[in-house]
């Protein structure tokens, strides 16, 4: 079925469209547009988005059209072509391509959503209170959100909302490039199913992050915490990027140590359930990601080859 260019781009439009259209599953739209590109290459997934975005302006609106463009489509594209580069491989090592590495791919969306999140921020300055005011005094506005947060978390005053505004940007932004990556993982695995993957799945046990991500996190955190108002904000979204590169590295780190662990998928199924549940679950994550930049947890699993009894020393 999926040999018809024409219907293979129709179904992956409809379903992207179908998915932004809902509240649970708008996170996952790009998921179509990046499985064509895994498999058919990247101009096939060009075109898929142009229909996805033509769908979405024409059922919902041209506003919103743009936005998925911008926050999903677009950056979602730009790492498909960069998953499919590729190199043959150097003398001495193993026949065949070795592909563009899963950690730099992480590098390039955190520096997709570092400049879109400096772009909003600068684009607000001329508000006093920048971004996150505009976000309170919008949630201020609309009497059904600030009923609920009054109802449920006893939230009233301005003040409040724009402190919870203030941490839904900065959560918001940190999920940014990990929900980039998702859906270029999740696309990954159905080709790979399908048989049907430009790249083969990739290797974990090496994904790693720069050790200036540590100091640069450093910087950014003490710069968000010491200033105030708008840039204060802008440097805490900044951090709460650079931390979730330790999330994505602590996951690298779960799925390599558990590679021969009896019961690997029901494990990892439910650690991504109480991912999605439960928000507490990224801080554990997160810390074995920058302790593995200590203790390297993946070597410590590498069983040493046990000696040969031939060899033994003759006392």
């Amino acid at each position: 079925m999926l040999q018809s260019r024409p219907l293979r781009t129709a179904i992956a439009a409809i379903l992207s469209s179908l998915l932004f259209a809902g509240f649970l599953t708008l996170p996952f739209a790009a998921i179509p547009v990046a499985a064509i590109g895994l498999a058919f290459g990247l101009a096939e997934a060009a075109l898929v988005a142009a229909f996805v975005l033509l769908l979405t302006g024409i059922l919902l609106t041209p506003t919103l059209a743009i936005s998925f463009a911008i926050l999903l489509i677009l950056p979602v594209m730009w790492l498909v072509r960069m998953a499919l580069l590729s190199r043959p491989m150097a003398d001495g090592e193993p026949t065949g391509f070795a592909f563009y590495p899963a950690d730099r791919l992480m590098l390039i969306a955190m520096a997709i959503v570092s400049v879109g999140t400096v772009f909003m921020h600068l684009s607000f300055l001329n508000i006093s209170g920048g971004l996150t005011q505009a976000l309170a005094e919008m949630i201020y506005q609309t009497p059904d959100i600030r009923q609920a947060l009054e109802q449920v978390y006893n939230i009233s005053t301005l003040e409040q909302i724009n402190l919870v505004a203030k941490w839904m940007l900065i959560s918001g932004f940190a999920i940014w490039p990990i929900m980039l990556l998702a859906n270029l993982q999740l696309a990954q695995g159905a080709m790979v199913l399908m048989k049907r993957n430009l790249r083969p799945s990739p290797d974990y046990h090496g994904f790693t992050v720069p050790r200036v991500l540590l100091p640069i996190l450093a910087v950014l955190l003490i710069l968000g915490l010491a200033l105030d108002g708008a840039i204060a904000s802008l440097f805490l979204s900044l951090a709460a990027i650079a931390l979730g590169g330790y999330f994505l590295l602590g996951l690298a780190v779960i799925h390599a140590i558990s590679r021969h662990w009896k019961g690997r998928g029901v494990f990892l199924s439910a650690l991504y359930f109480f991912l999605l549940m439960m928000a507490w679950v990224f801080i554990p994550v997160t810390l074995m990601g920058l302790l593995d930049m200590r203790f390297n947890f993946r070597g410590l699993t590498s069983t040493p080859d046990k000696p040969s009894n031939d060899n033994r020393e003759k006392e």
